[in-house]
């Protein structure tokens, strides 16, 4: 007897037959639901990895789906009761089981419902957890398990006139569909800038995503969760140009008075230039989102003229702008210094530090372009050199002949009291800027380097020619080594000393450096 003819005569027994394939879906969605606490534990041991979400994934997606012998049992059961008028009963058991499915498989990646405020209240720490499962949860159901879901109605309800498909299966996947574009609706009210770069990798997905979400839900009557991803997702464009924007306002505008005593790396700096650098790792999504050159006056008109003469691309120049305001505020801040030398150094470590961070990302330095950083190469050489020259010119001004020569009628003279002054007085100044360690406040080795260049080019010829004017006029005088306490191998030897404590000094500094945030 055939399947057709045994369901009329035998509705009702046909109906009970239903009991235990629905059993065993039920049981599926209850694996699914048990599974929950599994995930959530593996959720709060992996918080802290960027990876340990995979074990949400593709591991686990096996709970709560069909095998091919029960979509089969069920079409076969499905074309029967349709010859009894009894398949309503069947659709709407099958709808709630695969919905309970669904929801409960979703639930074990623990998505919550969270409001715009509740989002704005998370520590960055706590957001990029959330943002993480969300991104792998999106993952999995528009990748996998709604169109599985899709397929399986395809395959057991494909010859019934009576099933809408788009319907049935909006009924069963929708309530998922919702709360994950809501979630993404409420990060595109993020404010803070210190949570760009999540909100940059749920554009991301989604931009991958999309797709899959047009094509899926593409019909008249699935056209709500398709049109409201798609908004979200040019939502999320716009908070990411917000929160750039307010990136760039806090670099300017940053008004802390607290400075390194020793005219060292500024903690703006720092904070700034790693995220700028992160910034070039989001290089190719970012180029479609900011697509319009700075509008902000910096209140330069050498900047203003190297924006108008650049050809670089919109997010390049903003990169730019970035780096101009930090060294424009870092100039503010570096008069705050009452001693010359250390407003000097504070100006030149740091943007030594910027440079170094352009060099050292391939992408940034893509991104800035060289005829920018072939200008910030000579900012830094023209720091070093004053620098270098605030601190040595009263050594320097020693070995000069003024004061040291009188004239007569016929005859020149040397004053050799004035001489022995001038010899004493270069060996105190040498000796105080040694003493006093003021290489602390260069904790840069590469500096270092180059410092000791400029001065032992300038400052060893300027002694070798004093020493051979002078000195040779002290060599009766009594206690001479109290005048010329260096030879031009003794002071080149002092300088290297100096400089090698500078080095040990800036291996102890950069171990112990404390790194800091701003909002």
């Amino acid at each position: 007897m055939s399947l057709c003819l045994w369901s009329e005569t035998h509705g009702t027994c046909a109906l009970e037959t239903l009991q235990p394939v629905f059993r065993e879906i039920l049981d599926c969605s209850i694996n699914a639901i048990d599974y929950d606490a599994l995930s959530s534990t593996v959720c709060s041991s992996t918080m802290s990895s960027t990876y340990g979400y995979d074990l949400l994934g593709s591991t686990h997606t096996g709970h709560g789906d069909l095998s091919s012998e029960q979509i089969n049992c069920l079409r076969n059961i499905g074309e029967g009761l349709n010859c009894t008028g009894c398949l309503g009963d069947f659709i709407e058991a099958y709808r709630y089981s695969r919905k309970s499915a669904v929801d409960a498989r979703c639930r074990r990646f623990c998505i919550s419902k969270w409001t715009s405020n509740d989002l704005q209240n998370l520590d960055c720490e706590e957001f990029t957890t959330e943002i993480k499962i969300w991104i792998q949860t999106a993952k999995i159901c528009y990748n996998s398990i709604f169109p599985r879901e899709k397929q399986y109605i395809e395959q057991i309800f494909g010859g019934v006139r009576a099933v809408t498909h788009d319907n049935f299966f909006v009924a069963i996947v929708e309530h998922v569909a919702i709360e994950l574009n809501n979630f993404a609706e409420a990060v595109s009210s993020i404010a803070s800038f210190r949570k760009l770069f999540d909100v940059l990798d749920m554009y991301k997905a989604l931009f991958v995503i999309l797709p899959n979400i047009q094509t899926m839900f593409r019909s008249i009557s699935c056209t709500n969760i398709s049109h409201e991803a798609t908004t979200t997702f040019y939502s999320l464009a716009n908070v990411v140009r917000k929160l750039f924007s307010s990136f760039e306002d806090t670099v300017l505008y940053e008004l802390s008075n607290t400075l390194p005593p020793e005219g060292t790396i500024h903690s703006l700096t720092e904070y700034a230039m790693n995220y700028v650098t992160s910034i070039s790792q989001y290089k190719e999504i970012l180029t479609n989102i900011i697509i319009s050159r700075p509008s902000k006056s910096l209140g330069n008109q050498a900047h203003e003229l190297f924006f108008q003469g650049s050809g670089g691309t919109p997010l390049g120049l903003h990169m730019i702008w970035i780096i101009m305001s930090l060294r424009i505020n870092l100039e503010g801040k570096s008069s705050l210094y009452k001693d010359t030398s250390l407003s000097l150094a504070f100006n030149m470590n740091n943007a030594d530090y910027i440079l170094k961070s352009i060099t050292g990302s391939p992408e940034l330095q893509e991104m800035i372009g060289k005829e920018y950083l072939s200008m910030l190469h000579n900012d830094v050489a023209q720091a070093k050199r004053d620098y270098s020259s605030s601190i040595w010119h009263r050594v320097l001004y020693c070995l000069r002949d003024d004061g040291l020569n009188y004239k007569f009628p016929f005859y020149t003279g040397i004053l050799k009291n004035s001489v022995k002054k001038r010899f004493k007085t270069f060996n105190t100044e040498f000796e105080e800027i040694c003493q006093a360690q003021i290489w602390k406040s260069v904790p840069d080795i590469d500096i270092h380097r180059h410092l000791r260049e400029l001065i032992l080019r300038k400052l060893l010829p300027a002694y070798r020619s004093f020493l051979g004017k002078y000195g040779g006029h002290l060599q009766s005088v009594r206690y001479r080594e109290r005048y010329i306490k260096y030879s031009i191998k003794e002071l080149a030897d002092k300088l290297k000393f100096c400089f090698q404590c500078a080095a040990d000094y800036q291996i102890s500094f950069s171990t112990g450096r404390i790194w800091m945030e701003f909002d």
